[in-house]
């Protein structure tokens, strides 16, 4: 008898990562913003094989148990390799599925109302997996396709991010938008200031619409050269940069989505961002467009020397400040410095703003 699969492949299934050549991608994306030694080090086919099949005795080694842990935020890596539990269950009052459907139906009923505050229940419990064959019929009126479809990805998202019920709920409260499950960007600043910034966005489309194209822009207050924006592979979709209006230091462009991500569905856009330059006030300011249920940004100087100082704002809606630098993260690599800043359940019209200050070594003519 084979051996039961694991969580890890589920999160890859749902992801749309099984494909060998696309773990590697995302495996040596994450691991460049760890250690750049570790890019290569994925596991072989067959090693891979064998972690999806609960084959593996214990856990990988070290470093690969990080950049697993950087490729599913939130996830151990333990947790990653235990066995994932059986989806066939049947339904309970205990799933709130029903109530899970009915909360999307309200939010399409009522598009422009308030919003509660989207925060976690501290220490809640994920969901229990469930079967939704009968769920739908629950609410007590005929429900749309593009609906069924949202509401059914709503209780595997739940599942796979562990996400509690009344998180769940609130997510369901956004019926009607497009959020973005995560932003990760990651900046790589040359020992000369020239910057490469990597975008990987993971949208949810909640609407009824197709999202064919997502608007964007990007800003440095050093740009020597012109800005270039480069399309990134990621998962089944590919992406087509068109610019839209450039001015000096930004770049405003959209990225179209082939195939469109339908209703109901996930999808991953990604981009490479380079032609700017830090030279001396160092800073990233990103502006959250839509409702954001995390962001991680990761920045690596190189050769600088030491960190000499940090901070990380974030701006409200209606323009207050707060300082969140308790959730940033550093370390010194060498001469490289590394930071890291992770924020949770943001709304449009906010920014995270990271600044940080580096001694600068001296180098000889």
């Amino acid at each position: 008898m084979s051996a039961q699969p694991i969580q890890l492949k589920k999160l890859l299934r749902e992801r749309h990562w099984q494909k060998y050549s696309t773990f590697c991608r995302e495996y040596d994306r994450v691991a460049g913003t760890i250690d750049t030694e570790l890019i290569g080090t994925a596991p072989s086919r067959g090693q891979l094989h064998r972690w999806l099949g609960g084959e593996l005795k214990g856990l990988p080694y070290p470093n690969a148990c990080r950049i697993l842990e950087g490729m599913f935020p939130g996830w151990t890596a333990a947790a990653l390799f235990d066995p994932a539990p059986d989806e066939d269950l049947p339904i309970s009052d205990a799933t709130g599925v029903g109530q899970l459907v009915r909360a999307v139906n309200e939010a399409f009923q009522t598009p422009d109302a308030h919003r509660a505050e989207w925060t976690p229940e501290p220490n809640s419990l994920p969901h229990r997996p469930v079967r939704l064959d009968g769920a739908l019929d629950s609410v007590g009126q005929e429900i749309p396709d593009s609906m069924q479809r949202i509401s059914k990805k709503l209780v595997a998202l739940a599942r796979v991010l562990r996400m509690s019920p009344d998180e769940t709920a609130r997510l369901a409260s956004l019926a009607g938008q497009v959020v973005e499950l995560t932003m990760q960007v990651d900046i790589v600043i040359g020992d000369d200031g020239h910057a490469v910034v990597r975008y990987s966005h993971e949208l949810f489309n909640m609407s009824t619409q197709a999202i064919t194209r997502i608007p964007r822009e990007v800003w440095f207050e050093h740009t020597p050269n012109s800005i270039t924006i480069t399309p990134q592979s990621a998962g089944s979709r590919k992406v087509l940069v068109q610019r839209i209006h450039d001015t000096p230091g930004m770049a405003k462009f959209a990225c179209q989505i082939s195939p469109p991500i339908q209703p109901g569905e996930t999808g991953t856009v990604a981009y490479e961002v380079t032609g700017g330059r830090f030279i001396s006030d160092h800073y990233w300011r990103q502006s959250i467009p839509r409702y954001t249920r995390h962001i991680t940004i990761t920045l690596r100087h190189n050769a600088v020397g030491r960190l000499l100082s940090y901070a990380a704002l974030e701006e409200q809606a209606n323009g207050s400040e707060q300082t969140v630098s308790e959730d940033l993260m550093w370390d010194n690599d060498g001469t490289d410095v590394l930071v890291t800043l992770t924020r949770n359940y943001l709304r449009p019209g906010q920014s995270v703003t990271v600044r940080w200050d580096v001694e600068h070594i001296e180098r000889a003519r």
